[in-house]
């Protein structure tokens, strides 16, 4: 009788070592699978082979288990987040096309977050921005709609208020989002109305210049004849003086002929008096015929 070798003995401590390895690896590989972490920021729920969810409620921070291989998690961001929306064409009621920048701060609460998963578009975190879109796309025409392009500058806030209660009601009414700002950033008008707005105000200005140069030459002509009227016055003024000083001049010489006339009358001896007053001492060059004249000393006779 021959004597086999037993090859399974000489095989078995190579496959107990290969277990050895293998068995705490699929162990490993199993509690991988079997253990997530939920982030402070997000909230999560499970589905089964990828179809039926697994959970009622949302799964909140921390870790958590689930059916590995056969379980997968789908997340979706609590925390604020921040979408921007831009170069959004709307139009104004006087139908000019308008290209604005928004951006929007919102937060998804925890009732949400199931409904936001499994029954607003596919299935997990895909179409949040999708979902938010329409509705700001649409609010924002609305806004828009109200206003006359030449008054966006001034009314901006007023258009912002009006676009940050319209998408907080829709977003909450629809999707229970809440909405927490809503900032229109960017406000761009096209070429065509940029122009037309700069020749505008390029006439503008130049009518307020013509205004200017107009009250300019009002004003000199006012002070010109305020000048000619306040000069005309003084002539006048000075004129009259003048005329005032000439006859109180001329009363004045009346009064001194009326004097000397009365002294004459009454007094004959003031004729020799006002001679000698008047009198330089000189003889006269030339006289007439007959006798030198002379004037008495004593007498008062003039001769």
């Amino acid at each position: 009788m021959k004597n086999f070798p037993l090859g399974g003995a000489t095989g078995l401590p190579g496959s107990l070592s290969v277990w050895k390895i293998a068995v705490p690896v699929a162990i490993v590989v199993l509690l991988l699978n079997s253990v997530f972490v939920i982030s402070p920021s997000d909230e999560a729920g499970t589905r089964w082979l990828g179809g039926t969810p697994m959970t009622a409620a949302p799964l909140t921070t921390g870790m958590h288990f689930k059916v590995p291989f056969f379980e997968d998690v789908d997340r979706i961001q609590t925390s604020r987040s921040v979408y921007t929306l831009n170069a959004l064409d709307v139009y104004t009621n006087d139908n000019q096309k308008v290209t604005i920048d928004v951006s929007i701060i919102y937060q998804i609460p925890s009732a949400a977050v199931m409904n936001l998963l499994y029954h607003v578009g596919r299935a997990g975190n895909f179409d949040i921005d999708a979902t938010i879109l329409p509705v700001v796309r649409d609010r924002a025409l609305a806004a828009f709609a109200q206003y006359n392009t030449l008054t966006i500058s001034d009314q901006r806030s007023q258009i912002t208020a009006q676009m940050r209660k319209d998408v907080s009601e829709a977003l909450r009414r629809l999707f229970n989002v809440e909405t927490i700002d809503v900032q229109l950033t960017g406000i761009h008008y096209s070429p065509v109305f940029d122009q037309s707005i700069e020749e505008a105000v390029r006439a503008k200005n130049l009518a307020v210049q013509a205004e200017n140069t107009v009250a300019q030459k009002k004003f000199e002509g006012q002070q010109k004849t305020v000048t000619a009227s306040a000069e005309a016055q003084a002539a006048v003024e000075r004129a009259n003086g003048e005329a005032q000083a000439i006859v109180l001049q001329a009363d004045a010489q009346a009064k001194a002929i009326a004097s000397v006339g009365n002294a004459l009358k009454t007094n004959p001896d003031y004729v020799h008096f006002y001679g000698m007053q008047r009198w330089n001492g000189i003889l006269p060059q030339v006289v007439g015929a007959g006798s030198i004249p002379m004037i008495d000393l004593h007498s008062g006779e003039a001769k």
